[in-house]
């Protein structure tokens, strides 16, 4: 078949390579200069099936309410945006019920591990580097009972795949040698030893270019327009003068994707959640970290690249809107300070950046078929895009070829919001 992804971030590309190795012809849009120069460029570098919660926990509520105004809130909704999140919010808050919260949880977690395995046999069949690192990630607890509820919650997902370690606070220390000078203020941490990091920049440039060379076609500078319709169906995605026809068609445009869906009668249930990031690039002489540290009390990771330190974490609801709040880079940069207080990391030099998450009202991901025949999603990965990317792509690629899945896809597909036109 002839396919047309639109989009060419983390989502985007992996489902192009998935897709041509099933023998498809593939052309991917993308109204950027290159790949991965929005949502997928400077994200937190985290691959991480132990973080498969979804941000509407429990009682989440409260947090969302204490954050108006509060510039300091790991999670922060903006009043002005408050209409357009009307009908999602509330399927949002819904979804923080115990039971749906763990039921997410589990499905999250089920496509994360999944994923990993994909993405491995990916790097094996294209021999591509992005700096990745397989050493776990630690993360870090300033409370006890802090501490205790993280452990009950991963004992919790035990059985379905989820492999930690408790550790003492001296475990703790040992694990990563550079949290020694803020040991006094720690209890204890997990050790959740699937997790994985890599430039996902990197490595969307790099995978881009494999499957350029294996006949992928990339338009890129070419926005989208309309999709022409006839029938229930698409008949060409329109980008100004151009029209590009296929059989099917795979929207992998992140939060963007909810106003394409628009305009062809179908509703997408995605919001926009704005994250940060600030990268150290000169890391010479500072504290070298040995694994990503996330500490719990801030919300917040801090993660070793090849030549830099990458501190990334904080949220807003503020629409489409990508100003970058100085206020959340200021947190940031106490907030690396406050666990590596010997690193002299210079503000200066710091390169901030924020990127538009694209988020899911219960915090799974939306894939495959929707009311439009021959138009297909993947999106709403929110805080788990890159941990995710490999393993969606091959559920999406494995329901166009007619393929049975390893697991059920229903948990993925958009009608489980029973919503149509």
């Amino acid at each position: 078949m002839k396919i047309v992804v639109i989009g060419s971030g983390l989502i985007g590309l992996t489902c192009a390579y998935v897709l041509r190795r099933q023998g498809h012809a593939i052309t991917v849009i993308d109204r950027a200069e290159g790949a991965a120069r929005e949502t997928s460029f400077a994200n937190g570098s985290l691959l991480t099936p132990s973080m498969s919660e979804p941000w509407n926990t429990p009682g989440c509520w409260r947090t969302l309410l204490g954050s108006l105004g509060n510039s300091d809130s790991a999670l922060q909704l903006r009043l002005r945006v408050l209409p357009s999140l009307a009908s999602w919010g509330v399927t949002f808050l819904r979804n923080s019920a115990r039971a749906a919260f763990e039921r997410n949880t589990r499905s999250n977690l089920r496509l994360a591990l999944y994923s990993l395995s994909v993405l491995q046999l990916l790097r094996r069949q294209t021999g591509i580097e992005y700096g990745r690192s397989a050493r776990g990630s630690l993360k870090i607890f300033r409370d006890h009972a802090s501490l205790d509820r993280a452990i009950a919650a991963a004992a919790r997902l035990q059985s379905d795949g989820l492999s930690f370690r408790g550790l003492s606070l001296d475990q703790a220390i040992e694990f990563e040698p550079a949290l020694g000078p803020i040991a006094s203020t720690l209890v204890g941490g997990i050790h959740y030893a699937a997790d994985e990091t890599g430039d996902a920049y990197r490595f969307c440039v790099a995978l881009a270019d494999h499957i350029r060379h294996d006949g992928v076609e990339f338009r890129f500078r070419t926005e989208v327009t309309a999709l022409e319709m006839h029938s229930g169906a698409v008949t060409a995605v329109v980008c100004g003068r151009e029209r590009f026809v296929a059989d099917q068609y795979v929207l992998a445009t992140a939060s963007y994707g909810t106003p394409l869906f628009r305009r062809v009668g179908v509703h997408l249930p995605v919001q926009p959640a704005k994250g940060y990031s600030v990268t150290f690039n000169d890391c010479q002489g500072k504290p070298s970290l040995s694994m990503p540290v996330i500490d719990d009390s801030l919300h917040a990771a801090i993660v070793p690249l090849q030549g830099a330190i990458r501190v990334a974490g904080t949220a807003e609801f503020a629409g489409f809107d990508r100003t970058l709040n100085q206020n959340r880079i200021r947190n940031l940069h106490k907030l690396v300070q406050s666990v590596l207080p010997r690193g002299a990391f210079d503000p200066e030099t710091a390169s901030p950046w924020c990127g538009l998450r694209a988020m899911s009202p219960d915090g799974v991901p939306i894939i495959g078929p929707t009311p439009v025949s021959n138009l297909l999603v993947n999106s709403g990965h929110g805080h788990l895009g890159w941990t995710m990317a490999a393993g969606s792509a091959q559920l999406l690629a494995d329901l166009i070829s007619g393929d049975s899945p390893p697991f059920d896809p229903e948990p993925y597909a958009l009608r489980r919001f029973g919503l149509a036109r």
